[in-house]
């Protein structure tokens, strides 16, 4: 039976896949991102598409009012000067909105390591809008918790073109799972898909295939371009925080991946989840350094201005 399926960040990886997948299935979709060009796509696909600001209360209330389900996340905030406290004030408007509407069925991207309250950089938010969720009454949630995105791993490709290197403040040896946001996408859509979600609020692991150093991560994708002696440079903690800094990111955001990866290498969280034939999925790193890192690097390297 065909649903009314309201997918918030709709113009990202996870949220234009998945858009895209639900109308495939034939379910109306109202796609929501903050500006109109961003969802022209879809709303060529098929999809009515809703610009606007998530901390927008009401627009986002009118938005679910209504819809059988929705898709929901806290979109990533890498510049604003305290990121926790923006994410929070976000994550409050929105569950305020979910609560006004009388939604009752939602998907909600959270991360892995969420049951941890902190010590978890920018994973603290989600927990954070777990918690939030849970404490509306009559709602069932399911809270995806995917693993280390490979997409992450897209940073890298100005490294390799102006240093000739992969690198972060992430232990060369340590190996943790890592996902392609394409499979979360499909997990969610086929939550979303069937005929209702598990009463009250459950979480879901999803941890890609199987785990991965940052050293095979970057043989993989060094053997994807053509260089396979790229080699992979662990940064110290400041120098990470600076270069992140000098690329755009705010003292916030990069302290907060800063210490993420200092709990990563500490071994505390996101490495010792067990892993289940329901919580694996099939995209390997190697089909996505071909899929998606190569001709990303490609297209990159092609429009460096000429010296």
């Amino acid at each position: 039976m065909a649903k009314n399926i309201v997918v918030t960040g709709a113009s990202g990886h996870i949220g234009g896949r998945l858009a895209q997948e639900l109308l495939r299935r034939g379910h109306r979709v109202t796609a929501v991102a903050r500006t109109a060009a961003s969802l022209e796509a879809l709303r060529q696909a098929g999809a009515t598409v809703r610009p606007g600001q998530l901390g927008d209360v009401a627009f986002l209330t009118e938005v679910l009012r209504g819809a059988d389900a929705a898709f929901l996340m806290l979109p990533p905030n890498t510049s604003a000067p305290d990121v926790l406290a923006a994410q929070d004030e976000l994550g409050e408007a929105i569950a305020r909105a979910v609560q006004a509407s009388g939604l009752r069925q939602v998907v909600n991207l959270s991360s892995i390591a969420a049951d941890q309250p902190r010590g978890t950089g920018p994973i603290v938010s989600v927990h954070r809008q777990e918690q939030r969720l849970n404490a509306i009454e009559g709602l069932h949630v399911v809270h995806l918790r995917p693993a280390y995105f490979m997409e992450n791993l897209l940073a890298n490709i100005g490294l390799i073109q102006g240093m000739g290197i992969a690198g972060s403040a992430i232990r060369p040896d340590l190996a943790f799972p890592m996902i392609a946001t394409q499979d979360i996408a499909a997990y969610a859509a086929a939550l979303l898909d069937g005929p209702a979600l598990p009463a009250g609020h459950r979480e879901q692991l999803l941890l890609g295939p199987r785990a991965y150093s940052m050293q095979e991560a970057t043989a993989v994708l060094g053997a994807a371009i053509g260089r396979p002696e790229l080699p992979y440079v662990p940064f110290a903690y400041e120098q990470a925080q600076q270069g992140m800094v000098a690329a755009g990111l705010s003292e916030s955001m990069a302290g907060l991946y800063v210490e993420m990866s200092r709990t990563l290498n500490e071994e505390t969280a996101m490495v010792h989840e067990v892993r289940t034939a329901g919580n694996t999925t099939a995209t390997t790193l190697e089909e996505f350094a071909a899929q998606t890192f190569a001709p990303a690097f490609h297209q990159a390297t092609a429009a460096e201005p000429v010296a």
